[in-house]
Formats: structure tokens, sequence, C-alpha cells
């Protein structure tokens, strides 16, 4: 993400709970501001946060300002998580309607989240609203799918979580 305010990526960790041991997992294509935000909040609070991007140029950038775990991922591939993590918190930061696949990248978004994880999406204003992507989380078994309001000037944000007690949902 780009253009956010320090108040806004304050709003934002202020919804992960101070418990021991928690897991972000954070794809996203650009503005490694707010990465380096969150990579310090996980140091300091001692959670695992994992970077990942499709996006080599932005990794790179990353590594070069500090985020030297960052790691290049492609959409295709199997997995997202490294060595079977599960994850407390997924944010997702790219470009939707740019998958060749939107259903199967839920799909694996939603193996690598855990019980009720919360799944957050950032769209750009610009782009107007949330599009079919309320109904493509409801279709992979998210729920409690809700907009965020107000939490920043140029991005909205669609919460979801992984509904736990369900089977993976068929393609």
């Amino acid at each position: 993400m780009q253009d956010i305010k320090v108040e806004e990526s304050q709003k934002l960790l202020s919804i992960i709970p101070e418990y021991p041991g928690v897991t972000i997992f954070h794809m996203c294509e650009e503005g490694v501001e707010f990465c380096r935000m969150l990579d310090v909040f996980a140091k300091e609070h001692e959670y695992t946060y994992h970077l990942v991007s499709a996006n080599e140029g932005f990794i790179e950038q990353a590594q070069k300002e500090g985020l030297e775990k960052a790691r290049l991922i492609r959409y295709k591939q199997q997995r997202y998580n490294q060595h079977s993590k599960l994850y407390d918190f997924v944010y997702i930061d790219i470009d939707m309607h740019s998958l060749d696949n939107p259903k199967l990248f839920l799909k694996k978004i939603y193996a690598i989240a855990k019980n009720a994880a919360k799944i957050l999406f950032f769209v750009p204003k610009s782009e107007g609203g949330f599009g079919t992507l309320e109904q493509l989380l409801e279709d992979a078994n998210f729920v409690a799918i809700n907009p965020i309001e107000d939490m920043f000037e140029n991005y909205d944000v669609l919460s979801a979580q992984k509904m736990h007690g369900w089977g993976v949902y068929d393609m």
C-alpha cells in the first residue's frame, strides 16, 4: 500500500490482539513503508511476519530497505506459505482482477489461514468498491465478510474470516 498515514496504519495494527505467537502473512505489490511498520510491530511483539510478493522489483526494494526476509512467490505455485506455517492474519494487497483464477487463489489463501483467521483485502478507492470479491469469498467458505469503513483515505478494506470446522470448498 502506498500513500498511507501513520495514524491509518496504527488503526490497522490495533485490530491485532496482543496474544503470544501471532502469525501475520502479507502479500503485496508496492508500498514498502507499511511493510516496514508491520515488520517493526511484529518484532516488538515477538510475532511472526512473512512478506511475500509476485513482483520481483518490489521484493528487491523491500530487501534493500531492511526487510531481508521478503520472499518472491508466483501465484501459480502450489502453496504460498513455507514449512506448512498457518497464519492468524492474512493481509492481501494485490490486484485481484489481474489473477488468472481468483477462486484458486482464495483456495490457497484458505489453506494457509488458521481456523478463524482474519483475512483483510485492501482495494484502492479508485477501483470503486469490492465488485465480485465478496461473492468469491462467500463461495470459498469465508464468513463475516464486512467492509471496514473509514480506516484509510485511499483504500477500502474488506474483512473476512476463515470458516472453521468446515471442509475446503470445491472449485
